[in-house]
């Protein structure tokens, strides 16, 4: 079971490496119910990439019942689409990436997210509606989700090894809004300052920080999916 884990802890490093997620769990902490909202918003997210690795281990167990070959060789299949889609993504989001954010130029304005902003008035039950959506719309959720999914489901694991790999997945994925809910839950008001320059840090490098990501993540799916080789 842990050397499963293990594979696919780069997965939900992805996953927990996401600026935006991230973002919105400070904005929400830096608010009225602050605490309450992030730790909402974290639950959300946890539920909505459990149910994907869910799915995925699901549908590979039942092909593995099938034909164990089959169903490797369809893994490494969609393992390289994965690492297609991450590589093109990188390469959109460098064509894309707006001006001053090349190399995070020093006394460039970092950039505004409108939506981010409407995030302040959000109740506790809206904080867990907005963790759930972008858990299952942020582009590269699902094919890091699934992808853990489905190599657990071709690791073999029944009952409850596989309920405690998929969940222990899930609850790392969650960490990149979990630390700094923690981190504020121990050190009080006192670090809200740090809190705001962490905010507008991670504004400003966004799309580098999203770029160099899935940069790892197609060369991660890259290496896995050549086992169609072997």
């Amino acid at each position: 079971m842990w050397t499963s884990i293990g594979d696919t802890l780069p997965l939900a490093m992805g996953l927990a490496l996401s600026p935006f997620a991230i973002v919105t769990g400070i904005v929400l902490l830096l608010g009225s119910k602050g605490r309450l909202k992030t730790a909402m918003f974290g639950l959300g997210w946890f539920a909505a990439i459990l149910t994907i690795v869910a799915i995925a281990f699901w549908v590979v167990g039942a092909a593995e019942e099938v034909s164990e070959e089959y169903a490797s060789g369809g893994v490494d299949v969609v393992q390289l689409a994965f690492a297609a889609l991450f590589l093109v993504l990188a390469g959109l989001s460098w064509v894309k990436r707006p001006k001053g954010q090349d190399g995070a130029s020093e006394g460039a304005e970092p950039a505004k997210s409108k939506l981010l902003d409407r995030l302040d008035g959000l109740s506790v039950l809206g904080a867990l509606g907005v963790g759930l959506a972008q858990g299952f719309i942020v582009i590269k959720n699902i094919p890091l989700a699934l992808g853990a999914g489905a190599r657990l489901g071709e690791a073999g694991l029944h009952g409850g090894e596989a309920v405690i790999a998929m969940v222990l997945f899930a609850l790392i994925s969650a960490l990149g809004v979990l630390v700094p809910l923690i981190v504020a839950l121990i050190g009080g008001p006192s670090l809200d300052d740090r809190l705001r320059s962490l905010r507008t840090w991670l504004e400003a490098n966004m799309s580098a920080i999203t770029i160099v990501v899935l940069l790892v993540l197609g060369g991660y799916f890259l290496g896995q999916g050549l086992g169609i080789l072997d």
